[in-house]
């Protein structure tokens, strides 16, 4: 049975001891560069490990061998599940890994926008002590809107529920009991849109949920509300963000995501001083990496047992 971790998957001895035990292993420390260079290192693999590279169709067509799938993360778009079923390939993920650590990043994201936290660090390593090019706004009494009340954003309500922030909540599938206790009202998502001081997306990326904000709903949001992305890039339509951010529509945009990751280095949001940017961070902490690894390996074992679990539908 030979395993490869195809991209740079949080690895500690322990779990690479794990992977030894199961057979044999071929581990990849960063990502393949070209599509070509993935088929290659997924050609003869039995089982694939996967973090960060896409398996498309025609990747997970050429490897013959291929027998499961288990991803490195929460969401399931990193394999394309229609090839991986019609091969009968199992695919796998990780849920539910991630809830403290996102949720948390969410509104560090959102601290940093509202108080212009980028802006003052880069001002004062430049050796001005100016405080007047800071103000900034308070949170509490605000209205914080939350796209997608599953575990992560519902936890987010609830950590502005701390700093009295009022909640509306939207979701296809929503869950009363969970509202009521963080103190979260569900509203249709125009009105959420229009009600909002700020708003944060925890959905997953589906066709349905592809550019859920998009020019028209920007529109119809507060002047100067706040985007903070920790789910998927293309939730947004990054065109129409930008645009609203230069123009002031938005006051501040605090993203972890991209609508193409990485994002190119001429991408326009590198441009303007009213975002905070990260790499795709949000689940990066030592305790939420190494929950994801023990479990992504789990995976792999009940595999290999005949009893596959977090299967991806």
């Amino acid at each position: 049975m030979k395993i490869v971790v195809v991209d740079h998957v949080y690895l500690e001895d322990e779990h690479v001891k794990k992977l030894r035990s199961l057979g044999n292993l071929k581990i990849f420390k960063n990502p393949p560069k070209t599509s070509e260079e993935l088929k290659e290192r997924v050609k003869t693999a039995d089982i694939v490990i996967v973090g960060w590279s896409h398996l498309t169709k025609s990747i997970i067509d050429s490897a013959k061998k291929l027998k499961m799938v288990s991803i490195w993360a929460t969401t399931c778009h990193y394999a394309d599940l229609k090839a991986a079923t019609k091969r009968g390939i199992v695919v796998t993920h990780v849920p539910g890994y991630a809830t403290e650590a996102v949720a948390e990043y969410a509104i560090a994201l959102l601290l940093a926008a509202v108080r212009k936290l980028p802006l003052a660090d880069v001002h004062v390593r430049k050796g001005d002590f100016d405080w007047r090019p800071f103000g900034g706004r308070e949170l509490a009494g605000k209205t914080l809107g939350v796209i997608g009340t599953g575990a992560i954003g519902s936890r987010v309500a609830e950590i502005a529920r701390a700093f009295g922030m009022e909640i509306l909540g939207h979701d296809k599938y929503p869950n009363p009991k969970r509202a009521e206790e963080i103190g979260m009202k569900y509203v249709d998502l125009p009105t959420l849109l229009k009600e909002s001081d700020v708003i944060t997306l925890h959905v997953t990326l589906t066709p349905e949920t592809e550019k859920l904000l998009g020019k028209k709903e920007i529109a119809t949001m507060k002047n100067g509300a706040v985007i903070i992305n920790t789910s998927q890039g293309k939730v947004i339509d990054e065109k129409a963000m930008i645009d609203a951010l230069k123009s002031g529509k938005l006051s501040y945009a605090g993203l972890d995501v991209f609508s193409e990751e990485p994002p190119r280095k001429s991408n326009l949001l590198f441009k303007l001083d009213n975002t905070v940017l990260s790499p795709h961070v949000g689940f990066h902490t030592f305790e939420a990496a190494k929950r994801c690894t023990n479990i992504c390996i789990d995976n792999v074992v009940k595999f290999l047992e005949g009893h596959p679990q977090n299967v991806c539908q």
